[in-house]
């Protein structure tokens, strides 16, 4: 028994050292694409660093809407765009306020427009796989809007690195990073069962924020070596791809059926933290102390409000 437990904090270990120095190469190789490309390091950070952390959550979505349990998708998709506001900028944001570009507000607004889509598809308690296929066709609009009003290929100049290893380097250490977040959670939670604590707050905790993992490590980290751009750009374009699709492939491969309290309770709280940040990042485009300070709140009675449902 002793020999399985110093495996399982080997595990642990080896998964944090990987969050921390695969979280280190991303920030830097989204900072030499976006100087590469000659795009703000926002826009990366929206696309390709949000693409890099979330592909996962999507092949598991599919995965799980495929066994049948596309619910699942729907609870990791709202619960995720919850955390990695009110949780990482929260936490981000009180580390150090950040002042991101103009366009941030904008594609903050966006985000709240599918998610209020979302939520209106959520009415019938169904999605289905038309309502799934809108979702994915958004993103694909998203996409190529970006393309056209911010990226020219063309604008790789000669001297500023090699844009196309940066991008090789930024998916490769966003998938260590993804790794490294597997390892800690699956580790923690074998060490926290050891120690009897209950499954419910397993669940609530070390579970639900472990899926948001990789985006903490990658925008704390942004935060710390001062990229605010890539920290919220991270959170919003993880956002996007969580409500467009990884609810969009899930329900598209098995429509999929809503739990009320997802409709009822999850989604709104959702909208609010989203509106939060939007009008912060209008009024100032910064996420400061006092904002992340209410989005930290939020984010704890989000799980009192569980934890009081479950236990009760």
């Amino acid at each position: 028994m002793a020999v399985e437990y110093i495996i399982t904090f080997g595990i642990f270990a080896l998964g944090l050292l990987m969050l921390i120095k695969g979280s280190d190469l991303f920030v830097e190789a989204a900072t030499r694409v976006a100087k590469g490309f000659g795009v703000s390091e926002f826009i990366i950070a929206l696309v390709l660093a949000s693409v890099a952390t979330t592909l996962p959550e999507v092949t598991t979505s599919a995965i799980a809407a495929y066994r049948g349990a596309s619910g699942i998708a729907l609870g990791n998709a709202i619960g995720s765009a919850l955390a990695n506001i009110a949780l990482i900028l929260g936490l981000s944001a009180l580390i150090m306020p950040l002042d991101v570009d103009e366009i941030a507000w904008k594609n903050a607004l966006f985000m709240i427009g599918v998610t209020l889509y979302a939520w209106v598809l959520m009415g019938d308690l169904v999605i289905s796989r038309i309502e799934g296929l809108s979702l994915i066709l958004i993103y694909l609009g998203f996409l190529y809007y970006l393309y056209k009003k911010h990226v020219t290929l063309e604008e790789a100049k000669e001297g500023k690195g090699n844009p196309k290893k940066d991008i090789v380097i930024l998916f490769a250490s966003g998938l260590v990073v993804v790794l490294g977040a597997r390892l800690v959670v699956d580790s923690a939670v074998k060490i926290a069962t050891a120690f009897g604590i209950p499954e419910v707050v397993i669940g609530l905790t070390l579970v639900s924020i472990g899926t948001s993992l990789p985006e903490m490590a990658n925008s704390l980290t942004a935060t710390l070596k001062k990229v605010p751009n890539i920290s919220v750009g991270n959170v919003v374009g993880a956002n996007i791809l969580d409500i467009l699709m990884v609810i969009g492939i899930a329900a598209l491969i098995r429509p999929i059926k809503v739990d009320p309290s997802i409709y009822s309770f999850t989604t709104p709280l959702t909208l609010i933290v989203m509106a939060i940040l939007a009008v912060s990042l209008k009024l100032n485009n910064r996420v400061g102390r006092k904002t992340s300070i209410v989005l930290l709140a939020l984010y704890a009675y989000f799980l009192y409000a569980n934890f009081t449902s479950f236990a009760g």
